[in-house]
């Protein structure tokens, strides 16, 4: 370890700038090597992180902010050899989350600095990048209206997803078509699981594993109150006629009767009647916990 790039996301939900910089100058400069910093700013960030790793000889990455910064971040370190490590500071943090990455703000730090990684497969949701789970139906209608309101956290989750349930036009119809069959389906959500769980911990797909080469697709037939609770504190498997899971080691194309919406690592992309979905085998290299 030579050169370490630090991204930082300054709008991100808990961060705290000053002291993230801080910790992990000191625990870069512990180890030998030299750290750069980037802030990002929301303008052509993608070609200005790019720039930077050329500059930098970067051979490390840590980003702290959310699943967005996350996700943008990644998508430059695609079938590299560069590792990426996370520091969760955003309002949602469903890669972190699903890596089980501890709390502490110095355990994330050693771990996105240490040499225990995993190469994980990550998605391609029409031409976006997916690292963890994206959906069609009330999860991405609840995250535009989240984005859209000044209520930040779970918090704001939770004040909207009352009104998103009453406004919304579910069930949702869907045909999927994958590589040997075709069938129908109708519910309140679809949800292209390369993970096993949301950002809120909710764990809706137990048998979900970021480095097997597969992904699920998962069905949630109807709304179950008590089915959704279980999701956030079991992980055994949900009951068929709550949601139906398949198995995917290639793709899936979902056509809609209607159009509807589509999230992907928490950002909103807007309302599609066609959407398919592609699994890039071992795609990312990412730090991750000893154990």
């Amino acid at each position: 370890m030579q050169n370490v790039l630090l991204i930082l996301n300054p709008i991100a939900g808990s961060i705290d700038v000053p002291t993230i910089t801080a910790k992990v100058k000191t625990a870069v400069k512990n180890r030998g090597a030299q750290l750069h910093v980037f802030h990002t700013t929301g303008t052509n960030d993608t070609d200005k992180i790019e720039t930077k790793l050329a500059e930098t000889s970067a051979n490390k990455v840590i980003v702290a902010g959310g699943d967005g910064t996350v996700n943008l971040v990644a998508s430059l370190l695609l079938h590299t050899q560069t590792p990426l490590g996370i520091l969760s500071c955003g309002s949602a943090n469903g890669l972190a989350s699903a890596i089980e990455l501890p709390n502490s703000l110095e355990e994330q730090i050693d771990i996105a600095l240490g040499e225990k990684y995993t190469v994980m497969d990550c998605l391609m949701i029409n031409d976006h990048l997916c690292l963890h789970i994206s959906d069609l139906g009330l999860n991405a209608e609840l995250i535009y209206n989240f984005d859209n309101s000044k209520i930040r956290g779970k918090l704001g989750y939770l004040i909207h997803s009352f009104p998103t349930l009453f406004k919304s036009n579910y069930p949702y119809h869907f045909h999927l078509i994958f590589d040997e069959f075709k069938v129908e389906e109708k519910g309140i959500l679809l949800a292209f699981a390369n993970a096993s769980k949301f950002g809120t911990g909710a764990v809706i797909n137990p048998q979900g594993l970021i480095d097997d080469g597969k992904f699920e697709v998962i069905v949630f037939r109807k709304l179950n109150f008590f089915q959704i609770l279980k999701t956030f504190f079991r992980t055994d498997a949900l009951q068929q006629s709550f949601a139906k899971t398949y198995r995917v080691s290639s793709s899936v194309e979902i056509r809609c009767k209607s159009k509807v919406a589509l999230q992907t690592d928490g950002e909103y992309l807007g309302k599609y009647k066609r959407i398919k979905s592609t699994i890039q085998v071992s795609a990312l290299k990412i730090a991750i916990p000893k154990n």
